[in-house]
């Protein structure tokens, strides 16, 4: 039912700044009149010219999505810092994602950190997320994991579930804080049945692996089912392996096919591969090995390694595609950079045959001592043949190419290590 504000009306237009904030958030809301951002952002504005720093905010954020005025990140900024300046908490929170992002203002990590520090200070639940998180990744401050899981841990308890996630992973990992998985598993649970998507995902893994709790593969796939069904990408994959493999649940090759697709079609490259491996044996499907190919190549132009390497096979045998020696050694090459074990042999092998790709002695050698890491009998017999074959001057040359691509590995490796997620 429609209410009467002719009253509030009234207020607000004598100068009542409570009336004129009641009267914009009810335009904004829709609360019992119809939802007008133009009347919100005017009353807003009368408020906020008057020095209301509630006012102020409000209307900033008005301008930052572009309701009921233009989108214009320099007032959106500017009205938050009349708002910051008089102690406004969220004022400072938003004022501090404009450094942060460099919304109507340069960027500014130094100053982020300093009004999500103040925000921070005033209780403001979403700035010491994000204070955590400059701490997490040295952004503005020097990195200081301790910090970082100590602000986390405070907006976590405030209910913000992001903040709850990046605490567990932090218990999970032992990083700023011990290692405990029973406080990972409280802190996910927390959050999960709020239901964040990604919490849902990290509580279905600890009841996997059994981490401060029983193994229970049911538990695992009902809580991997509630990530997948909000569209948490790595939940859509890892529901289709549930019913891949048949853990938690019945096998049934159509479902896998249906989640993996979901996951496929956000670019999920592992997706590909597994869809790719499907069609390659004709589970559920008739075989189809070009389509195979193809989901192969997706997969592998991702930079997935284990689609790269498998691509290359493809080359190799001809399957799906017509037989290239040239494409396979590439394919191998491209996964073997990224450490894959099976591909650096691979590559050894093309190497020292001279299949694809000109015959290098030095270089396979090279690449079978980064794959021998594995301790596999067969690679461990093949260097020791090509290592007979070469001079002492060409093994040291050998040894110094494995550990220059060594060095490029564990680069990559550390650009891919797990990061907190950001807000």
């Amino acid at each position: 039912m429609p209410l009467d504000i002719s009253q509030l009306i009234s207020e607000a237009g004598t100068g009542d700044h409570d009336a004129q904030l009641q009267l914009a958030d009810l335009y904004e809301s829709g609360f019992g009149v119809p939802v007008d951002f133009g009347q919100a952002a005017y009353w807003y504005r009368q408020a906020a010219e008057a020095g209301s720093r509630k006012a102020q905010n409000l209307l900033g954020k008005l301008f930052t999505k572009g309701r009921g005025v233009p989108q214009d990140y320099t007032q959106a900024f500017h009205w938050f810092s009349l708002s910051a300046k008089q102690n406004e908490d969220a004022a400072q929170a938003n004022l501090a994602w404009c450094f942060q992002r460099g919304l109507g203002i340069e960027k500014d990590y130094s100053q982020a950190f300093q009004w999500y520090l103040k925000a921070s200070k005033n209780g403001h639940a979403g700035a010491r997320y994000n204070l955590a998180y400059m701490y997490a990744h040295g952004h503005g401050t020097s990195r200081n994991y301790e910090k970082a899981f100590q602000w986390y841990a405070r907006a976590a308890r405030q209910g913000h579930v992001k903040a709850q996630l990046s605490a567990g992973l932090m218990c999970m990992n032992g990083q700023g804080t011990e290692q405990n998985f029973e406080q990972a598993y409280e802190w996910y649970q927390e959050a999960a049945t709020h239901g964040y998507d990604k919490a849902q995902y990290n509580l279905s893994l600890m009841y996997a692996g059994g981490h401060a709790v029983e193994q229970d593969e049911e538990k695992a796939f009902e809580w991997q089912e509630k990530s997948a069904k909000q569209g948490y990408v790595k939940a859509q994959f890892n529901l289709g392996l549930l019913y891949l493999h048949s853990l938690g649940v019945e096998q049934d090759f159509s479902e896998a096919i249906r989640w993996f697709q979901k996951a496929a079609d956000q670019n999920y490259a592992k997706a590909n591969y597994q869809l790719g491996k499907i069609y390659l044996e004709g589970l559920g499907v008739p075989p189809n090995k070009a389509m195979a190919a193809n989901l192969h190549q997706l997969a592998a132009e991702a930079g997935y390694a284990k689609a790269q390497y498998r691509l290359g096979r493809l080359y190799g045998q001809g399957l799906g595609v017509d037989m290239d020696e040239k494409t396979a050694y590439n394919w191998f090459r491209k996964a073997a950079k990224q450490g894959y074990v099976k591909a650096q042999y691979a590559t050894a092998i093309h190497l020292t045959k001279g299949l694809g790709v000109e015959k290098d002695d030095v270089k396979a050698y090279a690449w079978l001592i980064l794959a021998h890491q594995s301790q596999d009998p067969i690679i461990k017999k093949i260097l020791r043949k090509i290592g007979r074959k070469l001079t002492d001057i060409q093994i040291i040359e050998a040894e110094t190419l494995a550990n220059k691509w060594q060095e490029n590995q564990d680069k990559l490796f550390a650009r891919k290590s797990t990061r907190l997620p950001e807000k």
